[in-house]
């Protein structure tokens, strides 16, 4: 395909949107299923509650199971169907958003996405990612249909804990070394240069407003640098794929995370966590220039994230662990074929302990 293009029907984003919720829902459907977990439900109170109650909305909030896999969201959609709802709404984190996008296609209902937090782009893209119920990843799915309506809600987004947003600048980070890994060696057309272009403002965006926004969401304030970065994280990572097509996508960094999934004892990481590491690795199997590096390791550090391997888990890890870890990312269907050269188990391992002993030197 030349050009695809997918994104959001409307995105709004400011401080108190959740008070209108009901007027942006109302046109969609008047029967709204609410997908979240205990925690992100209790969010929103009461915002988005008096909002649909004021606006005559009928909805019912429906508690997740915390992964997302293909019975819960068979289930949820299941739930749809059977009780006539006009809409999902995904409220929450990226898992939350990704079990309502997915129930949403498989039940034909058009969707809206609310996170309260910046931790990767999930409430923009029209996929998901499915892991079993051990939290280890499966595969990703694309949908025809991206959200009908995203609403971000700065000022809960900028209450939340700073480790989700921490995590989110991670993630996203990463969309401009993956996008030009992947774009390398294809037609340089008007929509590959655009995601591009997207990705890299992305990466300068954070470069220059991460370290203070990660501050300012420790006081909770949602100031300009907050908002500059929720734009990043959500917004303009997402359009990287819409933009770019198969031409800027994922690359080593997330293959190399979804290896690290394998493994239980980095469950307890978050997803930009590990591929905050997983950056490192892939600039390392690149060959970059240490002074590039150096300047990512710093970054990060500057906003606590993993830059060791002992960062992501005391005690590290065996050999044979991370071998377990080099094969899981170099399977035939993941992104890690994306990058410009042929990558082997054993170049994946040799990047892991290069990454680490770098990360370990500017510590």
């Amino acid at each position: 395909m030349h050009l695809v293009m997918a994104s959001p029907n409307r995105y709004i984003q400011e401080p108190g949107i959740l008070k209108t919720a009901g007027e942006h829902i109302a046109p969609i459907g008047r029967k709204v299923l609410l997908v979240g977990d205990n925690t992100t439900l209790s969010v929103v109170e009461p915002d988005l509650y008096e909002s649909l109650d004021r606006t005559g909305l009928e909805y019912k909030k429906e508690v997740f199971g915390g992964e997302v896999t293909d019975a819960e969201t068979q289930r949820i959609a299941k739930l749809a169907e059977d009780e006539s709802f006009d809409v999902i709404a995904g409220v929450g984190g990226g898992k939350a958003i990704d079990t309502a996008k997915a129930a949403a296609a498989f039940s034909n209902r058009p969707l809206v996405t609310i996170p309260t937090i910046a931790a990767t782009c999930a409430a923009w893209t029209p996929l998901s990612v499915f892991y079993n119920e051990e939290g280890s990843f499966i595969r990703y799915t694309v949908f025809q249909n991206s959200p009908r309506l995203t609403l971000a809600d700065t000022r809960i987004i900028a209450e939340a804990p700073v480790r989700y947003f921490n995590a989110g600048i991670a993630d996203t980070v990463v969309k401009w070394y993956e996008a030009e890994a992947s774009s390398a060696n294809k037609n340089k057309n008007i929509p590959t240069v655009a995601g591009l272009s997207m990705a890299r403002l992305c990466a300068e965006t954070l470069f220059e407003y991460g370290i203070q926004a990660s501050h300012d969401v420790e006081q909770k304030k949602p100031t300009e640098a907050v908002q500059k970065c929720i734009d990043a994280i959500i917004a303009l990572s997402g359009m990287v794929g819409g933009l770019g097509s198969d031409n800027c996508r994922i690359a080593a960094a997330h293959a190399i995370h979804n290896g690290f999934c394998v493994l239980e004892k980095t469950h307890h990481l978050f997803h930009g966590e590990k591929v905050a590491f997983a950056t490192i690795v892939q600039l390392t199997m690149e060959k970059r220039s240490e002074d590039e590096i150096n300047k990512l390791i710093d970054f990060l550090k500057g906003i606590h994230q993993p830059v060791t391997l002992e960062d992501m888990c005391e005690g590290g890890f065996t050999g044979e662990e991370l071998t377990r870890v080099a094969e899981a990312s170099c399977v035939p269907e993941e992104s890690i074929h994306n990058m410009p050269f042929t990558v082997t188990p054993d170049m994946v391992k040799d990047a892991i302990l290069e990454a680490d002993r770098l990360g370990m030197g500017r510590k």
